[in-house]
């Protein structure tokens, strides 16, 4: 026992007062089965577009991007008040109605018979996407004190990327396994989304147990919604929440740039290489798995280095990181050949670097009592992030080719980096611990 006599200590992770310790496994969970579940839909998705609806190869970039569109439309109009509701009646309830949105998303989306009914239900599963990706951050924020906040994102972002590896190995690989079999594509395919959507069924039965009830602060009432509906743009004052705001746009970005279009740049030049899309699909999951794994491996230490260094100075890094890994992907041709995976490597290291950095940064200038809705702004700058990449990307993916997007971002991210630099030498903030003044 740790700190006073209500907190625990898991692990270097010292935990809030109040929080346990089958609060924080259950938030370790929700890190792994939310961020796989929104990042499986951006992948999964390609293979409705092509073997459920034959979209033209030409157009499938268009597409996703107009996909993501309605999808962020949603989110943006949704991210805050999500916050501002678990500020008022705390985070459980809100996370759990969110996954139950993702599994109806899920549920849906191989039965539609064109765009149009893709798109509606596209904008189901947003729903979901905006309630989750509101809270995940938020609740992480809640369970863990200042100086171990690094720490837990850390190992967060390993169960981040074991979620990515599970949606992009073992539940992307149902089609194949199921073709081969003599199972029909399409019905392959709604087995493969049926089983995500069983998934987010269980993890709302998990989360209604196991997350801490009520809000952070209870010894004084609720902030009242008129406070609350200006608190996150009010609270931009801040250069480093302005900062992490902005890191938020690109981070979120990042992971879903790789999500939409590995998979559609792979079952592109599936043809060439002579593989089904099935096959490539299984392929492009294997590359996302490696990517997983990277980031498995990279952000507990990219944790441990931000709870040591002024959080300022991290996040100019992460930026740095991702900068150089997107922007690498212009150098790549055939995304599966083994002589790429150094860069895939890192940009798998940037993306993980960028998100944990910018919840890090944020969590630690947001006051508790308006947490929910500063980080659910955040959010909000994500969701303008994606919607700006996956339309604007996919356009490029069309016609320029499948590596624009990512060298788009790539550029966004090392204009950040700079920005970064600047507010470490003019608002650098408090140091994180005594040896935290880089």
């Amino acid at each position: 026992m740790t700190g006073s006599p209500a907190q625990l200590k898991v692990g270097p992770v010292l935990l809030a007062d109040g929080v346990r310790k089958f609060n924080f496994w259950t938030f370790m969970y929700a890190s792994f089965i939310c961020v796989g579940m929104l990042a499986g839909m951006n992948f999964l998705q390609s293979y409705v577009l092509t073997e459920h609806l034959h979209i033209p190869a030409n157009e499938v970039g268009a597409v996703s991007g107009a996909l993501a569109f309605w999808t962020e439309i949603v989110t943006i109009l949704l991210i805050v008040p999500c916050g501002m509701i678990s500020d008022r009646i705390g985070r459980r309830p809100v996370l759990v109605a969110g996954i139950l949105f993702l599994a109806l998303g899920y549920a849906l989306f191989p039965f539609a018979s064109g765009i149009g009914e893709l798109t509606l239900y596209r904008m189901v599963f947003a729903v979901g996407a905006a309630a989750v990706s509101a809270l995940i951050a938020t609740v992480g924020n809640d369970y863990t004190s200042n100086a171990s906040r690094g720490r837990l994102f850390g190992f967060a972002g390993v169960m981040n990327g074991l979620g990515v590896i599970f949606m992009s190995v073992v539940i992307a690989a149902i089609p194949a396994a199921l073709t081969a079999r003599g199972v029909a594509p399409v019905t392959a395919g709604i087995a493969m989304f049926l089983t995500a959507a069983g998934l987010c069924v269980m993890a709302a039965a998990i989360f209604s147990r196991g997350l801490k009830g009520g809000v952070p602060v209870t010894t004084m009432s609720p902030p009242p919604l008129s406070s609350l509906l200006t608190s996150g743009l009010r609270a931009a004052a801040n250069p480093r929440i302005a900062l992490s705001y902005g890191a938020a746009f690109t981070g979120r970005s990042d992971n879903a740039v790789k999500g939409i279009f590995v998979s559609l740049w792979v079952i592109q030049v599936a043809p060439l290489t002579g593989l089904s899309t099935s096959d490539a699909l299984a392929g492009a999951g294997r590359l996302m798995a490696i990517m997983g794994l990277v980031i498995l491996l990279w952000t507990p230490l990219f944790g441990l280095i931000l709870d040591r260094v002024n959080r300022v100075t991290g996040l100019a890094v992460a930026m740095g990181l991702a900068g150089l890994g997107y922007s690498s992907m212009g150098f790549v041709e055939e995304p599966l050949a083994a002589r790429n995976l150094p860069l895939f490597a890192l940009l798998a290291m940037g993306q993980g670097s960028a998100i944990i950095a910018s919840v890090t940064l944020v969590g630690q200038e947001a006051p508790a009592r308006e947490r929910g809705t500063i980080v659910a702004t955040s959010g909000l700058f994500g969701a303008f992030g994606i919607l700006i990449a996956a339309v604007v990307g996919g356009r490029l993916f069309d016609s320029i080719g499948p590596s624009a997007p990512f060298v788009m971002l790539g550029l966004f991210q090392l204009v950040l980096c700079l920005v970064a630099v600047v507010v470490r030498l003019k608002s650098p903030g408090g140091a994180t611990t005594a040896r935290g003044s880089l």
